[in-house]
């Protein structure tokens, strides 16, 4: 039986990078036996709940260089860039926690990404973020009674201090095994580190 490789990974639902990690990665446990937790870093949470337009924060020629930068940075996973707002991320981490409770936290954050990335939705919405909960098939009275908690507020800043405490400064950040790898690295030193890693095993 071939030996899973741990991937531990710190990712925001408003980081492109993130986005585009969580892809490559995706495609390469099509290639491997691999055992991923995610876990919640916000990165901004000092953002409005309302969420800002980028062209409050970037000038309009700087965004839109920003945005072909990340499409072609993202064309081997068919990424395209739609979204004109950066949202509060709080709440749709929240969710991600609900729907790690049951099971679905990958698919919500595929979800999640294209939603606010692909289609331009304000993930900070709670009717946004209610939608996706009923197209992946979570019980929304059970999640808008979790959301409604404390447990909510409190998973995702325990999640984010925990990542400060363990030095991680930014998103997306991969621990394969004991070796961090921050930013959305190509797949192929993403697919040299995990053979790197098995190989070692192997010669243990």
């Amino acid at each position: 039986m071939v030996k899973k490789t741990k991937i531990i990974a710190y990712s925001d639902n408003i980081c492109p990078f993130c986005y585009i990690g969580a892809k490559r990665i995706e495609k390469l446990k099509e290639e491997f036996n691999l055992e991923i937790e995610w876990r919640s870093f916000e990165i901004h949470p000092e953002t409005p709940a309302d969420g800002l337009d980028f062209d409050k924060i970037f000038p309009a020629s700087d965004f839109e260089a920003k945005k072909n930068q990340l499409e072609y940075f993202g064309s081997d996973v068919g990424i395209n860039m739609n979204n004109t707002r950066l949202s509060n991320s709080r709440l749709s981490l929240q969710v991600g926690e609900f729907a790690k409770s049951q099971g679905k936290f990958e698919v919500f954050q595929q979800e999640v990404f294209c939603v606010y990335f692909e289609e331009g939705k304000d993930i900070g919405r709670k009717d946004v973020l209610l939608e996706i909960a009923g197209k992946i098939g979570l019980n929304k009275a059970a999640l808008i009674t979790y959301l409604n908690s404390s447990e909510a507020e409190k998973s995702v800043k325990d999640s984010s201090r925990r990542a400060i405490d363990s030095g991680i400064t930014g998103v997306p950040t991969f621990i394969i095994e004991d070796e961090a790898v921050v930013g959305a690295q190509p797949t192929d030193t993403l697919r040299m580190i995990i053979l790197r890693h098995m190989e070692t095993d192997e010669n243990i």
